[in-house]
């Protein structure tokens, strides 16, 4: 029986993994793509977190098992709930392995929690409130063990809010700390529990990425040289850290074990177009601002104050103060950020907006949205194709170049029982352009005096902060004796990568997965002794933990306030 053993990394990317590579920097990385087979692989649509791992463990699009971010927006209401891995539709590899009687050891994966009961052991992953939190592992006495041997549990290093307080110089050592006590968790468990599937995933380098980008790329809008002689390594450490980490568990495999390496999205440099959708919709007339008589001084102060003191707040609050006054006022800070996000909206006259938080558009849609003015049918077909049009036609600012590569419905990129959650178009923009900003063309004009060009109403991602962001392809690389050497894959995809391992163990496929199997990868000799064979199942199917329902009050600030250090939320 085949043993296989899946490296996740949050966010690698194989444009610094190859030239590092190559340059001997990262000698285990070299290893695998030399003795093994590898290719670009690319992520879900909307390169978030939730939906690209989500679709790992399943093998199925977004559409199919329901998660598409952190949050999904609350019906009849501008307003969003926070998500967790129990609200999934669908079996994950690990529950299907398990119930094949498969030993199976998860670690630190997104989106698992509670932690599912499975043939082994799981340990949940960054949608979990906490350490504390009673499902936090299966089975549950598994947090005391690791708790009296490796001490408080790293669930994040929370490196965002060291940077925002001034202290790179801590946020780096914290990032050195969880990667450290990752990895002595894996290999203590590695040991102590036998196993047929393994899997433990590293988050710390979409942290790493996301907070030191601009250190170390010098075509980033806020690089700065003397910055860059401190912390312009700073990822590459941690690569280096990973690539010895990995070289390591390597080590202590057998050749017949199936060795992955995957990450969940590809990773680069941050720009500012996302913060500024709104100003754009604005300035083509598809949203509209209160201004003038509709919105009186007073409130434009207001607003101004409100976002002011809002960041002041984030920015320079301690920790327990804030869980203080999230626990004095417990649905203020939702409440606020919501005024900010939508500020000054004039909804009776907005066909479209967005979050400005990530490259999406909403149609403010008559029966869905609480003041949609535009009618299904017809007219929503009109405005999703003067949308398209004028963001085809998107410039930079500066360049003057065309920054769009491609605008998608959400008929065209998920299909199944939950593609509605998805907003209603997204937006790709061209990765291999400098985007400094959008031009807003000749409707600029007309913005109201209170939008301050560049700058988003509500406190966004901060660009000092937050100077790194996902991209379409992440990596995968396997090693293995039933792997090809020096195979390049020219396509594969997230949820090609649960049907190859059930291959690869002699596990039926689910008819309802989407995935492929990649036989590319694997040599002749092992095609001929494995035939692929396939199980019905349901493809709706309730969620895995549906008893759980939603975070409690607690639970929410938790994630809240973890998901805001990340820079996913602010």
């Amino acid at each position: 029986m085949t043993k296989a053993f899946v490296f996740g990394l949050d966010g690698a990317t194989f444009d610094l993994i190859l030239p590092w590579a190559k340059e001997g920097k990262l000698p285990n990385f070299n290893r695998l793509l030399t003795q093994g087979s590898w290719g670009p692989l690319e992520s879900a649509p909307n390169m978030r977190s939730p939906a690209a791992w989500t679709s790992f463990m399943t093998g199925k699009n977004p559409g199919k098992h329901g998660v598409l971010e952190f949050y999904e927006p609350i019906a009849q209401s501008y307003d969003v709930r926070f998500i967790k891995g129990g609200m999934r539709h669908g079996k994950t590899l690990w529950t299907i392995l398990s119930e094949k009687d498969f030993r199976v050891g998860v670690i630190n994966v997104p989106m698992t929690y509670p932690a599912e009961a499975v043939n082994g052991f799981l340990i949940a992953g960054l949608d979990a409130p906490g350490p504390q939190s009673p499902d936090f592992c299966y089975p549950p006495d598994l947090s005391r063990e690791l708790e009296g041997r490796f001490g408080s549990y790293i669930l994040e290093p929370g490196l965002t809010g060291y940077l925002v307080n001034g202290r790179p110089d801590l946020a780096v050592e914290k990032l050195k700390e969880e990667l450290a006590q990752k990895e002595e968790i894996t290999r203590y468990l590695m040991k102590t529990h036998d196993w047929d599937f393994f899997m433990v995933v590293f988050r710390s380098l979409d942290a790493v990425q996301h907070c030191f980008w601009k250190y170390m790329d010098p075509l980033h809008p806020q690089y700065n040289p003397d910055d860059a002689r401190d912390y312009g390594m700073v990822i590459l450490d941690a690569y280096q850290q990973i690539d010895r980490i990995l070289g390591s568990i390597r080590s202590e495999l057998d050749e017949d074990t199936l060795f992955m390496v995957m990450s969940d999205h590809g990773f680069g440099r941050r720009h500012p177009a996302n913060h500024q959708l709104n100003q754009w919709l604005a300035s083509h007339g598809f949203l509209t601002y209160l201004v003038g008589a509709r919105q009186p001084a007073f409130q434009r102060l207001l607003t101004r104050l409100v976002a002011l003191a809002f960041k002041v707040f984030v920015r320079k609050t301690s920790r327990s103060v804030k869980e203080r006054f999230a626990r004095w006022f417990p649905r203020l800070r939702d409440r606020v950020q919501s005024r900010l996000c939508y500020a000054n909206i004039d909804w009776s006259r907005t066909q479209a907006y967005s979050d400005t938080l990530f490259p999406n558009i909403r149609v403010n849609l008559m029966g869905r949205e609480p003041e949609g003015i535009v009618k299904p049918g017809e007219e929503y077909a009109q405005v999703i194709q003067k949308l398209r049009l004028a963001l085809g036609q998107c410039r930079d600012d500066r360049s003057g170049r065309l920054i769009v590569q491609g605008v998608y419905h959400r008929d065209e990129l998920y299909s199944g029982p939950f593609v509605e959650k998805a907003p209603d178009l997204l937006i790709r923009w061209k990765e291999d352009e400098a985007i400094h900003g959008l031009d807003l063309g000749e409707g600029a004009g007309t913005l109201p005096p209170f939008l301050e060009e560049g700058a988003p109403l509500v406190p966004g991602e901060d660009p000092n902060i937050i100077s790194g962001d996902h991209r379409l392809e992440g990596v995968f690389m396997a090693q293995g004796k039933a792997i090809k050497q020096g195979q390049r894959l020219e396509r594969a995809h997230i949820m090609d990568l649960a049907p190859t391992l059930l291959y690869q163990m002699d596990v039926p496929l689910p008819t309802d997965m989407d995935g492929k199997v990649l036989t590319e990868i694997f040599e002749t000799s092992f095609l001929d002794g494995h035939s692929l064979t396939t199980q019905d199942t349901v493809t709706h199917e309730e969620p895995y933990a549906p008893e759980s329902g939603e975070y409690t009050e607690k639970e929410r600030r938790e994630i809240e306030e973890r998901l805001r250090a990340l820079g996913y939320l602010e």
